[in-house]
């Protein structure tokens, strides 16, 4: 047996020190783990909570505006509790003024999304003329929800027509640039909820909405739009 030339209480010391040293590093990255699973468990309850209440189906419009209420208070504010900003905004929000505020932009979807499937079958010109404009109007009216979501969700004293008319400006000054991204998501979207439902358990619908709210921020900030009052107001208790 090699008897170590460091006496023990020199290599104890040693240790002790190398220990202090390596501490920091294991702390961080500790923080960092946990961080990361406390974010990812708010995720998936916010998107749990979020498919509950759009579980009616006419309760769409009110549940997304709420969720994204509660997104921009995690980003801006760093309030985690999630689950809890969800249901406060769900309680704070008129239903009816939000129903018709967010939901007028999905019925649009739902016409334009029917009127494209009645002309494909094609026939006279008015026909070829009449798919066009149906195209035209499902691709803007995709285009517009984010916008009517962020503007919703940031400015909830505007008047809807107000909203209205702003979300479609901006989805036409960004027809080009973050129109096809706002299609690319719900097109995915809806592909992968065809191929396995389950997806929407783990978090598919809640992702959706911040893949899109984030393509409206991206299109505000081109079209040289700033929202007023970047933090969302605190809902009422």
């Amino acid at each position: 047996m090699t008897l170590s030339p460091i006496p023990g209480a020199a290599r104890a010391k040693r240790n002790t020190a190398t220990g202090r040293a390596e501490n920091p590093a294991l702390a961080s990255l500790s923080r960092k783990v946990v961080g990361a699973l406390v974010a990812c468990f708010d995720f998936l309850a916010l998107n749990l909570v979020l498919l509950v209440a759009c579980l009616p189906v006419v309760t769409i419009p009110v549940a997304f505006q709420a969720a994204t209420v509660a997104l921009e208070r995690w980003r801006v504010s760093g309030e985690d509790r999630v689950v809890r900003e969800f249901f406060t905004a769900l309680r704070s929000q008129r239903p009816l003024r939000t129903t018709v505020t967010v939901g007028t932009p999905f019925a649009a979807v739902a016409i334009a999304a029917e009127e494209v499937h009645y002309f494909t079958r094609g026939g006279s010109p008015g026909d070829w003329v009449s798919l066009g404009f149906g195209v035209a109007a499902l691709f803007i009216a995709l285009a517009s929800i984010g916008y009517v979501l962020l503007l919703g969700a940031r400015q909830p004293l505007m008047a809807a027509s107000d909203i209205w008319n702003l979300s479609i400006s901006l989805a036409v000054r960004n027809a080009l640039t973050t129109a096809p991204l706002f299609v690319a998501e719900f097109v995915a979207t809806a592909f992968l909820l065809l191929f396995d439902p389950a997806l929407a358990l783990i978090g598919l619908p809640l992702g959706l909405l911040v893949l899109v709210k984030a393509t409206a921020e991206l299109g505000a900030r081109r079209a040289g739009f700033a929202t007023r009052g970047d933090e969302p107001p605190k809902a009422q208790e």
